[in-house]
């Protein structure tokens, strides 16, 4: 078994206990393909279903089954880039009955820009949502993150944004996009002191202080799920074929597993975990043929 396969997989951003497995599970492939007898570029997707029915038959389930098939990409993929085969047999191969991450249509970094750029400014509320919008598309927080944001925690000149960790997600710095560098300067120092100057109900009262990012008129604390649905409902009429806010940070993250490797992506989506970073990996995989599922073995 080659060491730069090890290689690829460090390269890749797994850790040494991921890397052991990959290697022992290569293992079991390698000496199943002895016995059939097939070289590695001579398999093929029907060969791959023969493997699937052997690891059912020696009682694995099938979540380990879908690991095995994880490896066995992974591994294609690596002799494909040393140009040792022209394809991945694994491509459109998935495995019935398995929970499985919602799989959104992925938003290209183009597509996320002009949805940005196409959301309206025409009253403080769409600046203060459109501020909000950008660091959805551009850094990919989660709903619970972008509530836990202070004024204290976006620096446009510097470039950055500074995210608190939560209870299932760590801290980062991540950098900001200059596309929103400017938006998110002028609702900083612009339209929030206007909204908190706001009197909704026309009547005199005590200002609300409060150092949340994000904030209504008069200092009112919105509930960041409701106003992030406002949100997206008025960026649905732009663009039709949004879904939701779950498809614009998958898009996100989906783009830093692409470009990065899986560690550098884990930091900047903020994953404790690296396997919920290795889940988008899916997101990217070209070929995903649905049909499949009417005719696998493990169905």
């Amino acid at each position: 078994m080659s060491s730069t396969f090890n290689d690829y997989l460090k390269k890749r951003g797994f850790s040494p206990s991921t890397v052991a497995t990959h290697r022992k599970i290569l293992g079991q492939y390698l000496q199943w393909l002895a016995t059939e007898p097939l070289g590695i570029e001579q398999v093929r997707y029907q060969d791959l279903l023969s493997f699937i029915r052997h690891c059912s038959e020696t009682g694995k389930s099938q979540r380990t089954i879908h690991h095995y098939l994880n490896t066995v990409k992974h591994y294609y993929d690596h002799l494909a880039a040393l140009g040792q085969v022209t394809h991945n047999p694994t491509l459109g191969l998935t495995v019935k009955g398995i929970k499985r991450k919602i799989l959104y249509p992925i938003l290209a970094p183009h597509e996320l820009h002009q949805l940005y750029h196409d959301y309206p400014m025409q009253s403080l509320q769409d600046r203060r949502n459109k501020a909000l919008l950008g660091i959805l598309a551009y850094q990919g927080l989660r709903t619970a993150e972008l509530a836990r944001l202070t004024l204290q925690d976006v620096h446009p000149r510097e470039g950055q944004l500074i995210v608190i960790g939560g209870r299932t997600t760590n801290g980062r710095t991540l950098p900001l996009s200059s596309h929103q560098v400017m938006d998110l300067y002028d609702y900083q120092h612009q339209v929030r002191p206007a909204l908190l100057a706001m009197d909704p109900k026309r009547k005199h009262q005590t200002r609300i202080k409060t150092d949340q990012l994000f904030t209504g008129e008069g200092g009112r604390c919105y509930s960041l799920h409701n106003l992030l649905t406002q949100v997206m409902a008025k960026a649905k009429k732009l663009h039709p074929g949004l879904k939701n806010a779950q498809q614009v940070r998958a898009s996100v993250i989906t783009q830093w597993v692409k470009t990065y490797n899986l560690r550098k992506a884990q930091y900047l989506a903020g994953h404790r975990n690296i396997r919920t970073t290795e889940g988008y990996l899916q997101n990217d995989m070209e070929g995903l043929k649905e049909e499949v599922n009417q005719y696998h073995p493990l169905g």
